[in-house]
């Protein structure tokens, strides 16, 4: 890996802090024009469309990716990304391999639940939600599960913002 790919992260950083979205597009079309194998460059390149707006160009292109490779889920997941900000559903896309996607309702409260009640201290919000990531793609943001957990009864949420809540399961005395 030479000096310039090295220090790329930068210049990625950079355009997304600034919210250069067009000029990011065009740095990630460069990278995968230099090195068209490189499977990383194809999903910045294909989320750098979606942060564009630019939804059927990352349907397109990360619909070769996922052809290509249909068990990687970040081809899946950027698909996703663009059929919802098209106001699609996943129906629309011919996929190979199907995603997992996981919705708010009593599955995601339940993995919730299993991975907390062994546990002795709460937990964030925000160490809850990678747990979920691993599983599929989420259909919700972070302040969504916060919401359905404060909702469910076996928890003790402590916050309603949610990246200071903290999250336990409720244990009843005998």
């Amino acid at each position: 890996m030479d000096e310039e790919e090295f220090e790329s992260w930068e210049f990625h950083f950079e355009l997304h802090e600034r919210r250069d979205y067009p000029a990011l597009v065009l740095l990630c079309e460069s990278e995968v024009n230099r090195n068209p194998h490189d499977l990383h460059a194809h999903e910045r390149l294909g989320h750098a469309y979606v942060l564009n707006g630019d939804y059927d160009k990352a349907i397109r292109s990360m619909g070769r990716c996922h052809r290509q490779f249909p068990d990687i889920d970040a081809f899946q997941h950027i698909i996703l990304d663009a059929l919802f900000a098209q106001g699609k559903t996943e129906h629309d896309f011919e996929w190979v391999s199907a995603p997992v996607i996981l919705r708010l309702g009593t599955e995601v409260c339940d993995i919730c639940y299993d991975y907390l009640r062994p546990k002795r201290k709460p937990r964030s919000v925000m160490d809850l939600y990678p747990q979920l990531m691993f599983r599929g793609y989420l259909a919700f943001n972070e302040d969504e599960l916060l919401q359905a957990l404060n909702n469910d009864e076996r928890f003790l949420v402590t916050d309603d913002q949610f990246w200071d809540a903290e999250v336990s399961v409720s244990r009843k005395r005998r």
